[in-house]
């Protein structure tokens, strides 16, 4: 077989389908391609009012981080103020209970130092009424008796031994 005999053979089939193809592309182009143009429009309107709204949405969240960011700051701000202020009333409060610490320290101190000074005062009251109660004893013996040296020497020695006795009690 032969090529022109082929092409001869097939000429008329050849044009017919590309008569057939050119067909179908206009009908496809005059149908079709304003549907897909439609499609097209429609979709990219469709990712516009999404980009849209996604911006939109964006300058929100960024609106409210900083509202949040804001009320962080001025919460940290009041927490510092206040944890400041707790501070200071906690120092002026230790400084008075030490203060009253001292002054009751100092007032149980006077107390001990009066009750010390008025012990001490009975014990001298108390020691002056013995030596004058001994005093009192070895005069009347003296006066009972008569005295020599010996004799002078033993009353003193029981009146040492009194008061030593005396101040044992």
């Amino acid at each position: 077989m032969d090529i022109s005999a082929f092409i001869f053979d097939h000429a008329a089939s050849f044009v017919w389908s590309c008569v057939a193809f050119v067909a179908f592309v206009l009908v496809i182009y005059r149908f079709g391609v304003s549907a897909i143009m439609t499609m097209v429009d429609a979709r990219d309107a469709r990712i516009k009012a999404q980009l849209d709204e996604a911006e939109s949405l964006n300058a929100k969240a960024k609106a409210l981080q900083a509202d949040l960011e804001r009320r962080i700051r001025a919460t940290e701000d009041q927490t510092t103020q206040t944890m400041t202020r707790v501070r200071m009333e906690a120092e002026q409060s230790k400084d008075a209970l030490v203060e009253k610490g001292r002054a009751e320290v100092e007032a149980m101190r006077q107390r001990a130092l009066q009750d010390i000074e008025a012990a001490r005062h009975a014990a001298i009251v108390n020691l002056r009424a013995e030596v004058a109660d001994i005093a009192t004893d070895v005069a009347a013996k003296i006066i009972g008796q008569r005295l020599d040296d010996a004799r002078q020497g033993e009353l003193v020695k029981q009146a040492i031994d009194a008061y030593e006795a005396a101040g044992k009690r």
